[in-house]
């Protein structure tokens, strides 16, 4: 089958024909769709949850083919799932031939004879030796009660994609009248369950309504997904010993991490096995000679607790805390396996897909830009507050890499030190962003970084009544020369193609996510060349 025939099929509908549903106890279906990720040269990760059953334990069988008609089989089996996790499936399918469009399916006995099969998906193993060119879609923040996941669909309709790499924030754990669910009700799109997720079954639940959506199940049957959490997956503004959106009436945070994780771990196209204890999501993949994609945890193995969020924080603690050399962002363990990795890779570019801001960025004063005549999704006590705290142009953000200053001088010395030609890819801010990194004191950039926008969460404008549109953006560009790129307020994803010569970063960007109609269009595209990374990056 011809890769747009393909399309066509996953695209048209949410299940392809074959695809059955779970209607009853008993009448297995498989409602959630697949997914693939975590490939390598010889293998992948293959995911789906069977539903409509109630034995403690069911057998699924799994095949990988050449062809979409199954006709050239190159590895099956069968797989147990159950209660225990969900019921979901995932099988690390190995063997598979080197560098290979493949596609994959399961089924699952009925009661009649007949088997219940899921939706076909497509994927690829990775490619080793000489190679020329790599595609890949980055992608963070997906809010399902504020928006359509048009973003996802427009990447499903790739053609060329080697994988997804998705920075985090899957999914957002609030509530009907938490954040950013004001739209909830006239989109049909109510957060299930209605409350805070905050147990396994609530999680899950989750889960389950965000795999249930059409688009996203068109990305995951059509591209493998290379995934790492960011702090939604678990609670807003998290680190390694609590989170700004956890309260002691929610019970033990250890619990709740653990669940969340656990949740994540079984409903995720992931290597790591579908238990809280395997937490370590940093990882590498190596794409030929052309490239290593090294992914970071940047929330929860090693994070030290935002400066801003240390109960009683004022100004003089907030910065005597911000030159405490010992504060980190990764941690010891994982700072000590990145340095091994850079090390290690090979190929042209070093490629990190991390969570948050890296680019040392000032807060413009917001006083002067801002209407409080017009709309904001914060109160007026949540504006004032940021108001308050922009005056004399301070770090913004200190959930990113400007809360740990230290941390990331020692990171950005690495880079400079171990690689050659580093890009960071990065996400959570819901804004569209690209900038070039500096050591002090030096005129040329270790990196450059890459920041794709959201999917479908708000950005500056829903919160800031801007006086005038782009008024926060502009200002924050005028102060801060690194940056070369900022889009606040349309959402979509970063299309970055690298070859030997250059990485190329387009962003694709949405007019709209709030009604069935679309239109997409690049927003910017820019590029940096191997070799002269120092130069950074450059109109396209």
């Amino acid at each position: 089958m011809q890769r747009r025939h393909f399309l066509a099929g996953v695209l048209g509908s949410a299940l392809a024909p074959s695809a059955s549903r779970g209607n009853a106890a008993g009448a297995p279906g498989f409602d959630h769709g697949v997914a693939s990720g975590d490939p390598l040269s010889d293998r992948v990760v293959l995911w789906t949850r069977l539903s409509g059953v109630s034995a403690e334990a069911v057998d699924v069988r799994w095949s990988v083919a050449l062809d979409a008609a199954f006709a050239r089989t190159v590895a099956a089996g069968t797989a147990r799932t159950g209660l225990h996790r969900d019921y979901t499936v995932k099988v690390d399918a190995t063997g598979l031939p080197v560098g290979q469009a493949l596609f994959y399916r399961f089924e699952a006995d009925t009661a009649d004879g007949r088997p219940a099969q899921s939706p076909i998906g497509r994927t690829r193993t990775l490619p080793v030796g000489h190679v020329d060119t790599a595609r890949f879609a980055v992608a963070s923040c997906a809010n399902h009660p504020y928006g359509y996941f048009h973003a996802y669909r427009d990447i499903a309709e790739q053609e060329d994609l080697l994988a997804v790499v998705h920075l985090g924030d899957y999914l957002y754990e609030y509530g009907m009248g938490g954040y950013a669910t004001e739209r909830a009700e006239a989109l049909g799109r109510v957060p299930e369950p209605r409350g805070e997720a905050v147990t396994l079954a609530d999680l899950r639940a989750r889960h389950a309504q965000y795999k249930r959506d059409p688009d996203l199940q068109a990305l995951h049957a059509a591209h493998p997904m290379i995934a790492v959490w960011d702090d939604h997956e678990i609670a807003n503004d998290a680190w390694r010993g609590g989170a700004q959106n956890h309260q002691a009436e929610e019970g033990d945070w250890a619990a709740r991490r653990d669940a969340a994780l656990q949740a994540w771990l079984e409903w995720m196209p992931v290597r790591a096995g579908h238990r809280q204890a395997d937490t370590t999501i940093y990882r590498q993949f190596r794409v030929g000679d052309l490239l290593t994609l090294i992914m970071l945890d940047t929330r929860l193995v090693g994070r030290d607790q935002q400066p801003d969020a240390v109960p009683g924080a004022t100004r003089e603690s907030i910065g005597a805390a911000m030159k405490d050399p010992a504060r980190r962002l990764l941690g010891d363990a994982q700072e000590a396996w990145l340095r091994h990795a850079l090390r290690e890779a090979n190929g042209t570019w070093q490629v990190l897909g991390q969570q948050v801001m890296l680019t040392p960025t000032l807060s413009p004063e917001l006083e002067p830009l801002l209407d409080r005549s017009r709309d904001s999704m914060l109160s007026p006590k949540q504006l004032q507050y940021y108001i308050d705290m922009s005056r004399g142009n301070p770090p913004m953000l200190l959930d990113t890499w400007n809360g740990y200053p230290v941390a990331r001088q020692q990171f950005l010395t690495d880079l400079a030190t171990l690689a050659k030609n580093p890009v960071v890819l990065s996400g959570d801010l819901h804004t569209s962003m690209a900038g070039n990194l500096f050591l002090p004191e030096q005129d040329a950039a270790v990196a450059v970084e890459l920041m794709t926008g959201s999917i479908a969460s708000p950005g500056f404008a829903e919160y800031l009544p801007e006086a005038h549109p782009g008024a926060v953006r502009d200002a924050t560009l005028a102060l801060n020369p690194s940056l070369v790129y900022m889009e606040t307020d349309r959402r979509g994803w970063l299309d970055v193609r690298f070859d030997h010569g250059r990485c190329d970063a387009r962003w694709r960007l949405l007019d709209s996510v709030h009604g069935k109609a679309f239109r997409v269009s690049v927003d910017r595209h820019l590029r940096v060349q191997a070799g002269r990374v120092g130069d950074g990056l450059q109109p396209g």
